[in-house]
């Protein structure tokens, strides 16, 4: 996508791609959460929200078709387009105003309230803002990074931050500070199009800055603002933007939580996260206010599940690097990020195996749990076909790899907080792959398929048994035949009669361990008073040596 969308030229082109539904009615916040859940595989924007001078976006980049239609790419190939858009940088241009600087609130005027913010679940700890762009630099290089996190309310001026994860590059800038002797500045962009989500995720070394690879999405440079209290940039397609201290000082010791997680049930408990004083809050006139739909009675279908690209992205990456010839990788939506599919063509008897080992290790964001690797002819993207190969090419015994616990998403519920370490949960791979070596019949993997044949002769003339029983004969005599091609030979002639024809000479042909049949009574066998003749055998083919 070569320009900066603002979040309403982005609405615009999501419903004209009949992506999105548009709710003119007005809209309580507290009903919020039942209009998502009546449209899960869509986009909604409520365009009048009770109270509340924003707009409502949501349910934005809920699903792989959507992430596929913003990267310009069918939905098996926004892995790859990822990584090789993330290559690019192109240097930021800084521009003296945005529309995010319409209103500008400071001091005393800072008031979170006035966002639509809503309780999401019902066992929630508290409301939250979900599509939280967290823009800062690094305390010793002063390079810029943004990443997507949750924060919850706390007082008209105060929000908590989910950083429990140990790779979250603002929680390490977070650290640096604190070990300076300083809190870290950070700004808050709330929302923003498709395109700006997935280059926030992608995966590219530390100290890169990250509105240089955004610039890469975009195919040309990244238009910047600056913000009003702090010494950060923020993008100008930004439509409400919060400006601040994270208080890295404090430490991580503010209770966070409970929240209906991506899993669609509650883990990781009470947290204990940083605190953030908002100092500014700056925004366009009746903006649009974007949240990140999670968890909830469709949790396949939510924003959260942007994290399938960004892994798919990360594997895919990981595995080419690791010498594997890889052409696809898919998170499914139903593993909710905790299984991975990839599509490999093994060069050599280790090469599955070491696939799986990278897919379980090599993502930033730690998943998936599940890894499951399979031949190129698997078409990855059918579930049923996945399940086929998963029940005749997979030997658990000789197909399994289990990885002792590692690092994983905090929220997984089946992590055993007495047990397990913090952040980690065991891991197996499943080998999909069709085995090789002594013992193993390559061709019993072949693929049965509905045969085809081409169109009989327009010239053709029907044979009488007699002649077309000759003509079999020596058509089967000359090279070893399949009954494919018995019927591609005799394509258009009566079937009853190609039947017959076989079957009165079958006990001609015999069989390996056939029981031999004398004498042969056709007397027009070429083969009577001799001894039987020789078969040979390969499977399906049926052949007469003399």
């Amino acid at each position: 996508m070569a320009q900066q969308q603002t979040l309403s030229e982005f609405v615009d082109s999501m419903e004209e791609a009949g992506m999105l539904v548009r709710i003119k009615d007005e809209t309580r916040v507290d009903q919020i959460p039942l209009v998502m859940e009546a449209n899960p595989e869509k986009a909604v924007l409520i365009e009048n929200v009770k109270d509340c001078e924003f707009q409502y976006l949501g349910n934005a980049y809920s699903n792989q078709d959507q992430y596929a239609w913003a990267m310009e790419c069918d939905k098996t190939e926004t892995g790859v387009t990822m990584v090789e858009r993330a290559k690019g940088r192109f240097p930021t241009t800084l521009v003296d105003t945005a529309p995010c600087k319409e209103v500008i609130l400071t001091g005393d005027d800072v008031d979170l309230s006035i966002l639509p913010m809503y309780l999401h679940h019902d066992r929630d700890g508290h409301v939250y803002t979900n599509d939280d762009f967290v823009i800062s630099k690094s305390p010793k290089t002063g390079v810029p990074e943004w990443g997507i996190y949750r924060s919850m309310w706390r007082t008209k001026n105060e929000k908590l931050f989910d950083m429990t994860c140990t790779s979250h590059r603002a929680r390490l800038n977070a650290m640096a500070a604190a070990e300076l002797g300083q809190d870290l500045e950070i700004a808050v962009v709330l929302g923003g199009p498709i395109v700006d989500h997935v280059a926030a995720l992608a995966g590219v070394p530390p100290e890169t800055n990250d509105f240089e690879v955004l610039g890469g999405f975009y195919g040309e440079s990244a238009k910047m603002v600056k913000c009003e209290t702090v010494d950060l940039e923020v993008p100008a397609n930004a439509e409400i933007v919060l400006e601040g201290k994270l208080k890295a000082m404090e430490g991580l010791v503010w209770d966070e939580g409970p929240y209906g997680e991506y899993t669609g049930m509650y883990g990781g408990g009470i947290k204990h996260n940083f605190r953030f004083e908002v100092t500014a809050i700056t925004y366009r006139k009746g903006g649009i206010y974007q949240y990140a739909t999670i968890g909830g009675e469709h949790p396949w279908y939510t924003d959260n599940m942007l994290q399938l690209p960004a892994i798919e992205a990360d594997l895919f990456n990981g595995l080419q690097l690791a010498g594997i010839d890889v052409s696809e990788v898919r998170c499914p939506a139903g593993g909710l990020s905790n299984i991975a599919y990839a599509k490999i063509k093994p060069r050599g008897a280790g090469d599955s195996k070491q696939a799986l080992g990278v897919m379980l290790t090599c993502s930033k964001q730690a998943l998936p749990k599940v890894a499951m690797v399979f031949d190129d002819d698997v078409d990855i993207w059918d579930d049923q076909a996945v399940l086929a190969a998963m029940a005749f090419r997979y030997a658990p015994h000789r197909g399994t790899v289990l990885l002792p616990p590692s690092n994983t998403m905090t929220v997984d519920p089946a992590i055993n907080d007495l047990l397990d370490s913090p952040g980690t949960m065991s891991k197996l791979g499943i080998d999909c792959t069709i085995p090789v070596g002594p013992g193993f019949r390559a061709d019993s993997f072949t693929k049965s398929r509905v045969p085809v044949f081409d169109d009989p002769p327009a010239d053709l003339v029907q044979m009488s048994e007699e002649d077309l029983t000759k003509d079999m004969r020596a058509f089967i005599k000359e090279a070893p035949r399949t009954w494919r091609d018995i019927y591609a030979n005799y394509i258009g002639q009566n079937y009853q009669v190609i039947l017959r024809a076989f079957g009165s000479m079958r006990h001609e042909l015999g069989r390996v361990n056939d029981p031999p049949l004398y004498p042969y009574t056709f007397s027009d066998s070429p083969f009577v008073g001799e001894e039987p003749p020789v078969i040979s055998h390969n499977r399906d083919a049926r052949h007469l040596e003399s």
